[in-house]
C-alpha cells in the first residue's frame, strides 16, 4: 500500500511495464528526491507460528502427562482425560488465535534515504549498499514466487519479496535463491521499491524486454513429510529446486536446464502443443481433482504440469500424478502462452 504521491507512484509503475530502460537511468536524487520517503506495507504468514505452537505444546503436555502417569499408575485415567482435555484446548486455541490474528500479519515499511526501516524494529535501518537481488519461492510447492531484494543491517538482515515480480535475464542476480522472506509486496509496488532503492545505491535492476523469452521454472512435485513436517524447519525454508525450464521464444518453445542453461529439446510453435488435462487426487483424507496442463515437445516425453485454476467443461483424464508444479505466476504465464486462457475457469 502506498500512501503518498499517487501520481508519481503511478508514473513509476508504468516506467517499470515498459522495464526496457534500467532502473539506474533515472535521473540522479537531488535534494529533494533525497529527502522523501514512502511507506508501504508488506504481508508475512502467521500460519508457521501458530503450527509450531499448537505441535509442540501438545508434545510438551503428552511427555509431562505420560511421565506422571508412569510415576503414579493410579492416575492412568485421569492423564487420559486430561490428554483429551489439552487436546481440545489446542484445537480451540488454534482456531481462536487463527480468527483473531488471521494466517497473515501486516509488516509496514518505509523506504528512506538512508534505507529502510521496519515498523517495531526501532533502531534498525537496514542499508541500501550492498543490496543484492535474488528469487524467492515459498514453500516446497513453490506456490507463490517472485524476486527477493536482500538488505543488512549490520549482522542482521531483511529480505523483501516480490510477488509474482519478474525481472528481466539481463539483471545480474547476486544474491542465491531463498525459501523465506520477511515480508512480500504485490509486483507494481515491489517495481516501486526497486526504482526507489536504484536511485540511491546504484542497484541495476532491469525489467523484461520486448520479445524476450518467457522462462518458467518447472519444480518436482514436494516430498510429504507427513506428521514430522512441523520439524522439518529447515527444509521447509530450502527453496525448491527447478528442475526444468520451459522457454517461449517469438518462433519457438524450447525446454532447457535452468542451472545450466543447456537445451534439451527445441521445436517450432507449430509443433509444440499444450493440452487441458485432470488428474483425480485420492488420499485416505479427501480426494479433489488437480488442474493439468500436458505439453507435447518433439524429442521429449510429454510434460505434465499440475496448473493452479480449474478447467472449464470435461477435459481428458490423466491417469498418473503430474510430474511437475510451477508457481502461481507461471501457471498462468503458461496457460497464456500456449492460447488457452479463455479454457480457464473465472
Amino acid at each position: 500500500m502506498v500512501q503518498d504521491e499517487p501520481e508519481q507512484y503511478l508514473a513509476e509503475v508504468e516506467h517499470q511495464k515498459a522495464g526496457q530502460q534500467p532502473v539506474t537511468d533515472l535521473p540522479p536524487a537531488g535534494p529533494d528526491r533525497a529527502a522523501e520517503s514512502r511507506r508501504f506495507v508488506a504481508t508475512s504468514t502467521r500460519m508457521q507460528t501458530w503450527l509450531f505452537i499448537c505441535t509442540f505444546g501438545f508434545l510438551a503436555a503428552l511427555a509431562a502427562v505420560f511421565a506422571v502417569m508412569f510415576v503414579f499408575p493410579s492416575a492412568f485415567i485421569t492423564g487420559w482425560v486430561v490428554l483429551g482435555l489439552i487436546t481440545l484446548g489446542l484445537i480451540l486455541f488454534g482456531v481462536v488465535a487463527v480468527r483473531r490474528w488471521g494466517w497473515s500479519r501486516k509488516v509496514p515499511v518505509c523506504i528512506t534515504s538512508d534505507g529502510l526501516t521496519v515498523e517495531g524494529r526501532p533502531g534498525e535501518v537496514f542499508s541500501f549498499e550492498g543490496a543484492q537481488l535474488g528469487l524467492f519461492s515459498f514453500g516446497q510447492e513453490a506456490t507463490m514466487s517472485g524476486t527477493a531484494l536482500h538488505l543488512r543491517c549490520g549482522s542482521r538482515r531483511f529480505v523483501l519479496g516480490g510477488r509474482d515480480h519478474r525481472l528481466g535475464t539481463a539483471t545480474p542476480l547476486q544474491a542465491p535463491p531463498t525459501g523465506r522472506v520477511d515480508g512480500w509486496l504485490q509486483a507494481a509496488e515491489f517495481d516501486v521499491v526497486l526504482s526507489m532503492v536504484a536511485r540511491r545505491s546504484g542497484l541495476e535492476v532491469r525489467g523484461p524486454a520486448p520479445g524476450e523469452p518467457l522462462r518458467c521454472l518447472l519444480y518436482p512435485p514436494p516430498k510429504t513429510l507427513g506428521p514430522f513436517a512441523p520439524f522439518a524447519s529447515g527444509r521447509r525454508h530450502q527453496p525448491p529446486q527447478p528442475r526444468l525450464a520451459i522457454e517461449g521464444l517469438a518462433d519457438a518453445i524450447r525446454v532447457v536446464d535452468p542451472n545450466t542453461n543447456a537445451v534439451i529439446a527445441s521445436a517450432s510453435r507449430t509443433q509444440v502443443t499444450a493440452t487441458p488435462a485432470s488428474y483425480r487426487h485420492v488420499d485416505p483424507e479427501q480426494s479433489y481433482n488437480v488442474p493439468v496442463l500436458v505439453v507435447h515437445v518433439p524429442g521429449m516425453q510429454p510434460l505434465t504440469i499440475q496448473c493452479h485454476r480449474d478447467w472449464r467443461g470435461d477435459v481428458p483424464k490423466q491417469k498418473t500424478k503430474p510430474e511437475f508444479r510451477v508457481s502461481a505466476a507461471d501457471s498462468q504465464a503458461l496457460v497464456e502462452e500456449f492460447g488457452l486462457a479463455a479454457n480457464l475457469k473465472p
